[in-house]
Order: C-alpha cells, then sequence, then structure tokens
C-alpha cells in the first residue's frame, strides 16, 4: 500500500495593503492637523495688526513731529469700513499720514483700498508713493482718479514740507521702479540735490533694496515697506525668511536700520496676502515715526 505523504499547508497569506492602511491613515491625521494648527496660526496671526513706533531725534526739530506709515495694504479689510485701523491712527494724532505704496493689489482696484484713501483723506494730511503692486493692477489710471478725488497728492518726483509750528522737515517721494528704473533713480538724485541741510530731511520709496546706492545724497531718514517683514520672525534669530527683490533671508526685512547718521525705517505693512502664505512671529503692522528735539549736550 503506497503511503502517501500528506498535502503540505499552504502558507499564510498576509494583506500588506491592510497593514499600511492604520499607519497611512495616522499619517494623514498628523498631516492634516499640521495643516490645520498652521492655516489657524497664519490667520490668527494675520487677522490683527499691531502698531509699532520709532522714536528719533535731532537737533532741527523743535516740536514733535508724527508721522504714520500706512503700506502694503493690498486691499485688506480691518474693521467695517476700515475702522480699526481708523481708530489706531486717530489715537496717535498724526501730522501726516504716508501711503508708501501696494494701497491697492496686482489683481485690481478694492473697495477696501478706496474706502481707507476716502476716510483717511478726511481726518488727516495724506500723501501717496506708489507701489509695484499699483503698477502690476494695470489700473494706474483709475487710481489717480481716486486719490485726485479724495486730494491726496502723489509724491513722484516731488517734494514738500511737514510744517509744525518753528519745525520745518522736508518730505520727497518717489515713484516706484516698475514705473521706471531709469525715471527713478533721476528722481532720487534730484531730491538729492534740492535736500538742504537746514531741514530734516525724509526720502519715501515703497522698495528699499539698493539703499546703498543711494546714501550719498545725505537723507536723513529713509522710509520704506514692499518686505512684508520677510513673512516669518524669530526674534532674535530670524528676522525675515524671505522678501521679495532680495531673496532667503533678507537683509532688510524690517525695522530700523541704522547708516553713520542716517536711519532707514522698513515698515512691515498691512498686507494679509497671499492668504496661503504664512506671516508667522510677524503680524502685519501700522508703523509711527516720531521726530523729537534732541536733548542738549551737557
Amino acid at each position: 500500500m503506497n503511503s502517501m505523504s500528506p498535502n503540505p499547508k499552504a502558507p499564510d497569506i498576509v494583506d500588506v495593503s491592510r497593514k499600511k492602511r492604520p499607519a497611512l491613515l495616522r499619517a494623514g491625521v498628523v498631516l492634516s492637523s499640521i495643516a490645520a494648527l498652521l492655516i489657524l496660526l497664519n490667520w490668527g496671526t494675520k487677522a490683527r495688526f499691531v502698531t509699532r513706533t520709532y522714536e528719533l531725534t535731532d537737533a532741527r526739530i523743535h516740536d514733535e513731529v508724527r508721522i504714520a506709515i500706512v503700506s502694503d495694504l493690498h486691499g485688506a479689510e480691518y474693521g467695517e469700513n476700515q475702522s480699526d485701523l481708523v481708530e489706531a491712527l486717530e489715537a496717535e494724532n498724526p501730522h501726516v499720514v504716508l501711503l508708501l505704496g501696494d494701497i491697492f493689489d496686482q489683481h485690481g482696484v478694492s473697495e477696501h483700498s478706496i474706502e481707507l484713501i476716502r476716510v483717511l483723506s478726511g481726518k488727516f494730511t495724506c500723501y501717496f508713493i506708489p507701489g509695484n503692486h499699483e503698477y502690476k493692477s494695470g489700473e494706474l489710471g483709475v487710481i489717480r482718479d481716486i486719490l485726485q478725488a479724495s486730494n491726496v497728492p502723489i509724491l513722484t518726483g516731488k517734494s514738500t514740507f511737514i510744517e509744525v509750528n518753528d519745525t520745518r522737515v522736508q518730505l520727497f517721494g518717489v515713484d516706484d521702479g516698475r514705473g521706471g528704473k531709469r525715471k527713478q533713480l533721476s528722481q532720487i538724485a534730484e531730491a538729492g540735490e534740492q535736500r538742504s541741510d537746514e531741514f530734516y530731511s525724509i526720502l519715501a520709496i515703497h522698495v528699499p533694496n539698493g539703499i546703498e546706492s543711494y546714501l550719498h545724497y545725505g537723507f536723513d531718514l529713509m522710509l520704506s515697506g514692499h518686505t512684508h517683514g520677510g513673512q516669518i520672525i524669530i526674534p532674535g534669530v530670524l528676522n525675515g525668511l524671505y522678501a521679495p527683490g532680495q531673496g532667503m533671508f533678507p537683509k532688510y526685512g524690517g525695522g530700523r536700520y541704522d547708516f553713520d547718521g542716517q536711519t532707514m525705517i522698513i515698515s512691515r505693512g498691512l498686507s494679509q496676502r497671499p492668504l496661503w502664505l504664512p506671516r508667522l512671529g510677524n503680524p502685519p503692522e501700522l508703523t509711527f515715526v516720531t521726530l523729537s528735539p534732541a536733548e542738549p549736550t551737557p
């Protein structure tokens, strides 16, 4: 009788895909949670602005001069009819409000920007300096009409005096480089020629890049925006991760920079755009500059 060996036991079949599913599900939940947290942190940072004041002194300043910088709004809204911005400005009561470029956005003329200009022009002395987004919008003519209707002068190759009692401050404004780089450089040079050491002088220019090329004109103070604070800030470690035109780890991300008797202040601006791009550790900013008399030397 022939003996037959029993059939070998079939090997267990393991469904590897089923084992992977829980791991993939957990990974998906973790990544989704991180993404949601970043979105909340990002919007939480952007939803409200902070105010920041810089103080400078000079012997030619006899009475305090307060300047507000509204920069890089990009059509954002802060309160109904921009009430949050207006209230913050009214609390400081500046002598001049500089609308320092990119008040409008490249995607077109926003009603929020129009409303801000309308309200501010009725309460303060305002000046407008164009930014790159005013040019990119393709609506520069419309923007000029809006400003003219609100009696807001456009400082492009022009100057004015800020006068507070016995104090006179020269304010020069230049066009954005998108309006023609050669024209912009010519305006800076002309402003430098018109500048007088008799008066404290300010140059308002939207983009701070290339400041070293015009320091020799001797402006006491240069005011800019454009950088959005470099998007991400780690106090004491990183003053901006990225800024347009400067790239990663910008030299001039935002804040105050001193150059042997001259100063540049870059407002980090009020932008909330693009919505996906974070402003971590870097909330939107309404900037004030106060010029005060220098204390007498003992």
